[in-house]
């Protein structure tokens, strides 16, 4: 594991209820990224295949820590959860990290080294699509109507969709991040397709001058977001996902909603 100044850059996400299929692609791309830092995936007791991923993890340090329902919070769904472990985890091991990289595991690869990008100090978030509105999108309405209220969805309506599947930093940002984050996850009251209703928080967040320092990347950046993108972006010579701009994005996210690209990532990350 590669240290600089006694702190090591970190990868955090989670993966419960996965099994090593659906991180494959995760833990290989970050290893042939040349990604040197350490990676922690919180799990649960449904994530199969636990003792073959550290096999995966070449060039650098990965630990499986267990995600364990929280006092008063056991009712919140793995996506809100998550959050705070993270926030945890920070506060532990304060003084440990130089940078923080919270993501998505299942829908996301590394095509270069996430921390090689010259980011912005402060807290780094990511837009979808320039044209996804909140308002337009069925799923982020229902998570800020159903969470947050229609008050809050309509000072939202016409703002981007601001992904909460990857959000970079240096730790103090991100803790602060996460301890905003966390404070507006609950109360949470469980109702049908609210699984994903800490995105609603991220963007009344996002969109509401809460975090200092905050730099926003569309898709011609670092971080290439699929979900709402039309079509299935250019490929260079080298089988490479291109970015808005032309040029390969650090990081895929969203991959498996384009048909032809998850067929090609799965085996390349096969």
């Amino acid at each position: 594991m590669k240290v600089q100044g006694g702190k090591t850059d970190l990868v955090l996400g989670a993966a419960a209820g996965y099994h090593l299929g659906d991180v494959r692609p995760f833990l290989v791309s970050l290893a042939r990224s040349g990604f040197q830092g350490e990676c922690v995936l919180f799990v649960s007791p449904t994530t199969r295949d636990q003792e073959r991923m550290p096999a995966l993890a070449s060039g650098f340090a990965l630990r499986l820590v267990p995600m364990r329902a929280l006092p008063g919070l056991e009712h919140l769904p793995c996506n809100a959860l998550r959050h705070f472990h993270a926030l945890n985890l920070l506060r532990r091991e304060a003084g440990r990290f130089s940078r923080v990289l919270l993501t998505d595991v299942r829908d996301v690869i590394f095509q270069r080294d996430p921390f090689a990008y010259a980011w912005p100090s402060g807290l780094n978030a990511v837009l979808e699509h320039r044209a996804a509105l909140l308002g337009d999108c069925p799923h982020n309405s229902l998570w800020v109507r159903g969470h947050l209220g229609p008050q809050a969805l309509d000072a939202l309506r016409r703002a981007p969709v601001s992904c909460s599947g990857t959000t970079l930093g240096d730790p103090e940002a991100v803790a602060d991040y996460l301890e905003k984050l966390t404070a507006l996850l609950a109360p949470y009251v469980p109702a049908p397709r609210m699984a994903g209703y800490d995105q609603a928080v991220h963007n009344h967040l996002v969109h509401g001058r809460s975090l200092p320092k905050l730099t926003l990347h569309d898709n011609s950046g670092p971080i290439l977001t699929l979900a709402s993108r039309p079509g299935e972006p250019a490929l260079d010579d080298q089988g490479d996902v291109l970015n808005d701009a032309g040029a390969p994005a650090l990081i895929v996210h969203q991959y498996d909603r384009k048909p032809g690209l998850f067929r090609h990532l799965r085996e390349k990350y096969a």
